[in-house]
Parts: C-alpha cells; sequence; structure tokens
C-alpha cells in the first residue's frame, strides 16, 4: 500500500539513526540602518522551523529506510512530520512515563500570541525551559504549531491546569481551545529543502555521513 503524505514520525523520522541534529527558526526579517546608526527592522514573512539531520554509521540493511524514503519525499509537495530528536519529550519526562495517557489540551489562549494554558495534565507536570510542544490549528489546509517553552518551569496544578506560560515561536492566528497539545515526540510538517540530501558514502556494507535538510511548511 502506497505511504500517505505526510509522512508519519514513525513512517520516517523513528526510522533514522540520527548521530547530530540542529534545528532553528531563523528570523526572516528586513534590516535598514539609518544616518544616526539605528538599526530598523521589519518581519517579512513568519518565523519556520528548518533543520540538518546526520545519520550515523548504518549497515546496507540500516541505510535502505533513508536511501529509499529520502528519495520518496524528494518531489515537490511530499511532506513528513520532524521533531528534534535531541529533545523528544519534556526534560523531567524523558520517556513520557508520567504523562501515560493523559491527553493534555489547550485550556487558553492569551491575546498578542505569546502566551496559553495547558489542561489535562498529571496533577504537579512539570514543563522546562526548552521542552517542545504542537497542535494543529487552521482548516485547508489543517497546520501544525510546533512551539518551545520560554518560561523556567510550568508546574500543573491540582485540577490539571497550567499558570499562563509563554512559547516561542509566536502562536498563529487559528489555533483555539481544547485543541490536542502533543508532547511526546512535537512535531512539525516539513519538507525537504531541495539539493540538501547527501547519501553519505558506501564502503562495502556500510555507509556513513547521509545528510539531509528540512524546512516546515505551512501547506
Amino acid at each position: 500500500m502506497a505511504l500517505s503524505f505526510p509522512l508519519s514520525t514513525a513512517s520516517f523520522m523513528d526510522l533514522l539513526q540520527v548521530q547530530q541534529m540542529r534545528m532553528d527558526t531563523p528570523e526572516q526579517v528586513e534590516v535598514n540602518q539609518t544616518g544616526g546608526g539605528e538599526i530598523l527592522r521589519a518581519d517579512l514573512a513568519p518565523m519556520l522551523w528548518k533543520g540538518e539531520v546526520r545519520l550515523g554509521v548504518q549497515t546496507r540493511k540500516e541505510a535502505a529506510d533513508p536511501d529509499v524514503l529520502l528519495d520518496l519525499l524528494r518531489p515537490a509537495g511530499r511532506s513528513f512530520y520532524a521533531y528534534d530528536t535531541r529533545r523528544p519529550a519534556p526534560l523531567l519526562d524523558p520517556k513520557g512515563l508520567i504523562l501515560g495517557a493523559n491527553t493534555p489540551t489547550i485550556h487558553s489562549l492569551v491575546a498578542g500570541g505569546r502566551e496559553l494554558r495547558l489542561q489535562g495534565l498529571p496533577v504537579g507536570y512539570v514543563l522546562s525551559r526548552g521542552d517542545y510542544l504542537a497542535f494543529d490549528y487552521g482548516t485547508a489546509p489543517i497546520r501544525r504549531a510546533l512551539h518551545r517553552v520560554v518560561d523556567k518551569t510550568v508546574t500543573a496544578a491540582g485540577t490539571g491546569i497550567t499558570p499562563v506560560f509563554e512559547v516561542s515561536p509566536p502562536i498563529r492566528a487559528g489555533a483555539s481551545a481544547a485543541t490536542w497539545v502533543q508532547l511526546i515526540k512535537p512535531s512539525c510538517k516539513a519538507v525537504l529543502i531541495p539539493g540538501s540530501v547527501d547519501k553519505g558514502t558506501s564502503l562495502r556494507v556500510i555507509t556513513r555521513d547521509m545528510t539531509f535538510q528540512f524546512q516546515q511548511t505551512l501547506r
């Protein structure tokens, strides 16, 4: 049966033997400087996640997954869900065992697009600065938001509701209360950056240094 897009984390990212990874949300701004030395900045486009993945040494069998799936993702319009393999779960719940079967959702959003509250968490559940969270928003197409916690710690009360906390990048229009929030392998919808795939070097039955780059897509 043909795979459907975007490829789920189980169908792509989870199959990769990631050796090195980086993710960032570079600013997209126009910069001008006045005669007085003032630097003027204006946002040109939303901040989108970008990443680079380098795979470790692989046997011929292990290299088959990324080798084929990267080719599958190369044509235009084909996407996958990407997450930061360095931090696939909250810092204080690295295996997601404390979260268990709980299904957190957005409790409320604060005007300004920088803050929100979550609900449905275990009592006393702690989010730490740098933890990722993701949720879907919008329609036609449904988009996937990926944010990081800015506050040093965020602790759910006895009701399972967090206090208001800040996230980065800013929350885009379309997010709504009661939306399910992904805390384990929180991901963004991404596409390969054209020309970035390097299949590495193979020696007999070993392949090394396979790399690729990706960028978040809002489509």
